[in-house]
């Protein structure tokens, strides 16, 4: 699947296909692991339903295992997985476990609405993708999803064959995530590098994700990370959404907002409407691109407020262009630039920037820059370009002049 329209027809396909029940439903941890083991062993089981309200306390985790899709109808049920595995530290105090509340092992659609999970011992929702997984795209639905306190990651989709998620090596299937109305806080506080949501994906494949009217605030982590390791683009689209107060937990290295990193061949693509990304530990927002591929990045009506290092941090490495598009932006009170746009090797910056504020930030309120090789003594290429109306500077620690290399810039 290309595009985010894929998204929600393979959503809407998932919810209106024919399905049987789970017959019982779900009101304590024996009922739950009954109609989990009978979707496991029944391919017609596609959905399970929940008591309205229904208070669940686990001693282990649940684990799907089946090939068909999966419906989850949590009807405001609480899952508590305090008790529910566990994880060691190695010496690194990085932490190991392949445990979660609730694990699906599959690359059949995933449908999760009206749940709450909280106090994980270790991750909340996991989705394995087997490494072998070929054919359709997975899509991963969430509606009026909470995850609430886990250890380690609230989410984590994971298309990443390496335990400690390093490499490149996944499946040949990309990944299609919608979530709406949700709920994404105080998770990742039990070891360093655990985020609110996490992506991984790997191999060939994209992300496709369309976020809407949903809070991934308060994560010891970053909020979200979405990582395309392989061959394939990051698709991200996000209305009414909130990442802010995230990166706390690891005081030696902080974490951000909302981090996006491509580093195969393949573009990032962002669009953020009604947006905030406030009083992050390190950067708000943070695109990092690497390799064949280009950042498309659009923001229209989005705050980057009180956070310790940049704003708003865009990084294209290798053959590529920053293509921006920014309308009533405002970035103030920030620990580094507000807004600072980096393209190293072959490639331009061309941007937009229209009703546009940066104030009070600790050093360039807007830093540009295009370069061949960093610090280069000599300009080599052609210098791309950024044109802005309306734009605002005032009170930032190095000036109020938009800082440039090899950038024209025109109003």
């Amino acid at each position: 699947m290309n595009n985010l329209s894929l998204v929600l027809g393979a959503i809407a396909l998932m919810s209106t296909s024919s399905c049987l029940y789970a017959q019982t439903q779900v009101n304590d941890e024996a009922s739950l692991n009954a109609a989990i083991a009978a979707a496991n062993a029944d391919s017609s089981i596609r959905t399970i339903v929940f008591e309205k309200d229904a208070d669940i306390t686990l001693t282990a985790p649940v684990i799907y295992n089946g090939s068909q899709k999966i419906q989850l109808i949590g009807n405001g049920a609480i899952i508590d997985g305090a008790a529910a595995g566990s994880f060691v530290l190695d010496d690194d105090l990085t932490a190991v476990t392949k445990d979660g509340t609730l694990i699906f092992n599959t690359q059949a659609d995933v449908r999760i609405n009206g749940l709450t999970v909280i106090n994980s011992a270790t991750r909340g929702i996991v989705v394995n993708i087997p490494e072998t997984a070929t054919g359709d795209d997975i899509s991963i639905s969430m509606q009026n999803v909470n995850v609430i306190d886990s250890a380690l990651f609230g989410v984590h989709i994971d298309d990443n064959a390496d335990e400690f998620d390093d490499g490149a090596t996944g499946s040949d299937i990309g990944i299609n995530l919608y979530i709406n109305g949700s709920v994404f806080t105080g998770n990742g506080t039990g070891a360093i590098d655990f985020d609110g949501f996490r992506v991984d994906e790997r191999a060939e494949g994209n992300i496709n994700a369309l976020i809407v009217n949903t809070e991934i605030d308060g994560n010891g982590g970053d909020g979200m990370e979405l990582d395309e390791g392989g061959n394939g683009n990051v698709k991200a689209t996000l209305i009414n959404t909130s990442f802010s107060a995230n990166g706390f937990y690891n005081e030696e290295d902080l974490d951000d907002g909302l981090d996006i990193d491509e580093a195969g061949a393949g573009d990032i693509i962002m669009t953020m409407i009604n947006g905030k990304v406030n009083d992050n530990m390190d950067e708000g927002l943070d695109l990092d691109e690497e390799n064949d591929g280009d950042v498309k990045l659009s923001l229209i009506r989005v705050e980057a407020f009180n956070n310790a290092d940049e704003g708003i941090k865009v990084d294209e490495e290798d053959a590529g262009d920053i293509k921006a598009r920014m309308i009533m932006v405002d970035v103030a009170e920030g620990g580094d630039d507000g807004i600072q746009f980096t393209e190293i090797g072959e490639g331009d910056i061309n941007a937009k920037l229209i009703n546009v504020t940066a104030e009070n930030n600790k050093k360039y309120g807007i830093k540009m820059e295009q370069w061949v090789e960093e610090d280069e003594e000599e300009i080599v290429e052609e210098a791309g370009s950024l044109k802005v109306r309306n734009v605002v500077l005032a009170g930032n620690g190095k000036g109020d002049e938009i800082k440039t290399h090899n950038i024209v810039v025109a109003e």
